[in-house]
């Protein structure tokens, strides 16, 4: 499994959430199979799960992906990664 690493800042958590869930037919066309969104006030940490890395970075390169953060809000270049598993346990 890959994972998309996506930090950034927002301007309203709120306005980005409902951009963010409006964007979801976009990452699943792209293969993404679920996501996680961490947050600290207005600073966000999204994890979005990929079958693979080509997949992955294909919806990094879609524009609707710079579109959707646009209309969310978010403030400044994300740093984005691809992450690939290398171990998983769950407690």
């Amino acid at each position: 499994m890959t994972t998309l690493a996506v930090r950034h800042s927002v301007s309203d958590f709120d306005t980005w959430k409902t951009a963010f869930d409006g964007h979801e037919a976009s990452r699943r066309t792209h293969g993404a199979t679920g996501h996680r969104v961490l947050r600290d006030g207005n600073d966000l940490l999204v994890l979005i799960d990929f079958p693979d890395a080509a997949s992955a970075q294909a919806f990094t390169s879609d524009p609707a992906l710079a579109t959707a953060m646009h209309n969310g809000g978010v403030q400044g270049a994300p740093d984005v990664s691809v992450r690939t598993e290398a171990s998983r346990a769950q407690y």
